[in-house]
């Protein structure tokens, strides 16, 4: 994994085609960040770890399942009844939050 904080794209972003690639910009701000990781796993070890804003929070929540959802991925009864997020129930056809969705929720902009 890595990451910048800094105005214009590092070198190393979008430099090897088997990495995932996602940032959050505007512009040439110097808040602009830039993700690289080894697969969708390593994406979801570090963002379980690292992001916690009240904008993440508020949108999206890890599952039992090792995977981070939005909260519109779970049936509302769940959402409302249960006692511990580990207790929320998934939609049928429910798919995990993107990793380009959750960076732009954690970030500055």
């Amino acid at each position: 994994m890595k990451y910048a904080r800094q105005e214009r794209r590092p070198e190393w972003y979008d430099s090897d085609e088997s990495k995932i690639y996602e940032s959050a910009t505007s512009g040439s701000h110097f808040l602009n960040e830039w993700y690289e990781f080894d697969d969708r796993a390593d994406a979801i070890a570090y963002i379980g770890r690292a992001f916690g804003s009240q904008s993440f929070t508020d949108e999206f929540t890890p599952h039992s399942d090792g995977e981070i959802y939005a909260y519109d991925q779970f049936t509302p009864e769940s959402v409302a009844n249960a006692f511990a997020q580990d207790e929320y129930v998934l939609i049928e056809q429910s798919e995990p939050a993107s990793i380009a969705e959750m960076i732009w929720a954690e970030s500055s902009f």
